[in-house]
């Protein structure tokens, strides 16, 4: 189900949820999902447009509450629409941007996510051409080899730093994956995970997932030096399971 155009943002409440069996748990955690952000302050849309998250990114960068996105979802990296990724904002009661999330759907039906990121397709269309010569990445995750079908990578988050501590780091995630599962019905979601992040991906917070126990992916970006980070996957068993514990008892938001 792809409801957005380039330019088209959509209230997170009022994504359309297909008919089907799992049409009352998914609508039930769409509008959980839209109180709790709600209850921080933050009202939630999906949105099509990523040179608009390209420009929160640049401001926040100025602001120095957040590093320079990734290329994977950076419109300029890469032929970025409405098939292959979208972004959660977060307005707060004057409008302004003071969250963001966003999902990436790359076809690994092939080749596994692993592959993707050693040869930089994760974050380049074209790395021969476009990368700096600086630039590489290594994936040693065994589980990220194995990872293969229709993937949403969940990348760009960041929250203004008077919204920080309000649980919305956990909210964002969640719609995010909701909102790539009512879109695309992947296979599985991944994301990667600063070392210095990993306490905040604990299961009691942020749902059941895999996570390297160690980083196994080396990216050097052009700028930021090297970057370790943990592997993790959310496997279709994982995100219903988790869906269904915000809809039947909450979560415990402490993010």
């Amino acid at each position: 189900m792809n409801v957005l155009s380039h330019h088209t943002s959509v209230p997170l409440s009022h994504l359309p949820v297909p008919e089907g069996p799992l049409a009352g748990l998914l609508a039930a955690a769409r509008d959980r999902l839209s109180a709790q952000a709600a209850a921080r302050g933050v009202t939630l849309s999906v949105e099509a447009d990523m040179h608009a998250l390209l420009r929160v990114n640049e401001a926040a960068v100025a602001a120095g509450s957040w590093e320079p996105i990734l290329p994977a979802a950076n419109p300029l990296c890469r032929a970025l629409s409405p098939a292959n990724a979208f972004w959660i904002r977060g307005r707060d009661a004057a409008g302004d941007t003071v969250t963001a999330q966003a999902g990436l759907l790359y076809d690994c039906t092939a080749r596994s996510i692993a592959a993707r990121f050693d040869d930089m397709t994760v974050f380049y269309d074209r790395p021969a051409e476009q990368a700096p010569a600086e630039e590489w990445c290594r994936c040693t995750s065994a589980v990220a080899r194995e990872t293969k079908g229709w993937v949403v990578w969940t990348t760009g988050g960041w929250t203004r730093p008077d919204f920080r501590r309000r649980g919305l780091f956990a909210v964002m995630h969640r719609a995010a994956v909701l909102a790539g599962w009512l879109r695309w019905q992947p296979d599985c979601f991944t994301g990667v995970v600063d070392p210095d992040i990993v306490p905040v991906w604990d299961e009691r917070i942020m749902g059941p997932r895999h996570l390297d126990p160690e980083p196994t992916i080396a990216y050097r970006q052009a700028g930021l030096g090297m970057l370790p980070m943990h592997f993790m996957l959310f496997r279709r068993a994982h995100m219903f399971g988790d869906l269904a514990e915000v809809v039947s008892h909450g979560m415990a938001l402490a993010a």
